[in-house]
């Protein structure tokens, strides 16, 4: 018999909460877009999208701050 529902992912994840003003929430959705027209086979939510853009974020942060101490 075949397994059902979503397959297990390779780490945990916590739900998180937040506000987000409209202005960004427009940004998130047309780079949801753009991503839906590069990759027309992938399935993007809002919420991949925002997973993808804080991993992002926080390694360039993190490089530059890293930049900063030396």
């Amino acid at each position: 018999m075949a397994a059902r529902g979503r397959p297990k992912k390779d780490e945990t994840m916590d739900t998180l909460a937040v506000r987000l003003p409209d202005s960004i929430v427009e940004q998130l959705d047309e780079y949801v877009e753009m991503v839906k027209r590069e990759y027309p086979m992938m399935n993007v939510t809002r919420a991949d999208a925002v997973r993808q853009l804080l991993d992002a974020g926080i390694k360039a942060e993190k490089a530059r701050l890293g930049r900063r101490r030396n």
